[in-house]
């Protein structure tokens, strides 16, 4: 009888809480980290065995890591800056030699040049932000090679977090720049796909296939949550279009939602 597998959630915000809790669920063993002893508490009520971690800990800190089968890599460079490339190599590093590992990158990689994007793309190496996940995915590649996966993931929405709520009565510039979204719901959905269907040394775009524009899709979404709409005007603004044809085509993935304007509010 094989040994069950230990999955580990570095990075236990938004995404991370959420997949690990389904992964309790699901009776599997998660093990995660925070940067805050006050999230530790909450960690633990709900299962996942809980660490803290940041960039400044000793190797003897970290060996928990070592009990990890399946990594997800899950945060991101506001905080690290030019750390970042060499924290995220520093955790991969630490987990077992075999281990798998998802790292949850962004779409803001590529550069906006008024045109839909796949994952061949151009990428924006000049955005302070972009250069560090660009730098952290080289060096993720360079050192796991075939046991890395990488998930460009579009704006996140689900829950609680809608970006409606934040624009709400502003001024909102591009009113007729296409949005790129997707809901929690599949980003956990394309994250578990990867690992039940052992899809390794790829990267993937995710988001929605349909883009309508900011003011479509946030007039109706704070129209949804009873907020004042933003205000939008027509100052022009480079965009790109996410496009996600490899995961969907070329390796079975179903959209739960295809467009914004089905995501629950």
């Amino acid at each position: 009888m094989s040994r069950e597998k230990t999955y580990g959630v570095i990075g236990c915000g938004w995404l991370g809480e959420s997949i690990g809790q389904d992964w309790i669920k699901e009776e599997k063993t998660v093990i995660g980290s925070t940067t805050t002893k006050e999230k530790i508490e909450k960690l633990e009520s709900i299962g996942i065995s809980a660490h803290l971690l940041d960039h400044k800990q000793e190797e003897k800190d970290l060996k928990w890591l070592n009990k990890i089968d399946v990594l997800l890599l899950n945060i991101p460079p506001s905080g690290l800056k030019e750390n970042y490339a060499k924290f995220m190599l520093h955790i991969a590093q630490n987990v077992k030699r075999d281990a798998k590992i998802i790292f949850i990158s962004s779409t803001s990689v590529y550069a906006n040049n008024n045109t839909e994007v796949n994952e061949n793309s151009e990428l924006e190496i000049t955005r302070r932000n972009s250069a560090f996940i660009i730098n952290a995915e080289r060096k993720l590649s360079e050192f796991a090679k075939e046991r890395l996966t990488i998930i460009r993931m579009a704006g996140l929405v689900g829950k609680e977090r809608n970006p409606a709520k934040y624009m709400s009565g502003r001024e909102i510039n591009g009113g007729q720049t296409p949005v790129n979204l997707i809901h929690l719901e599949d980003c956990m959905g394309i994250i578990n796909h990867i690992i039940k269907n052992n899809i390794w040394g790829e990267v993937f775009n995710a988001s929605s296939q349909q883009h309508p524009t900011k003011e479509e899709y946030y007039t109706f979404a704070a129209k949804q949550l009873k907020v004042t709409p933003p205000v939008f005007n027509d100052k022009a603004q480079p965009y790109k279009t996410i496009e996600c044809e490899k995961l969907i085509k070329e390796y079975g993935y179903e959209f739960k939602y295809h467009s914004p304007f089905h995501f629950p509010l």
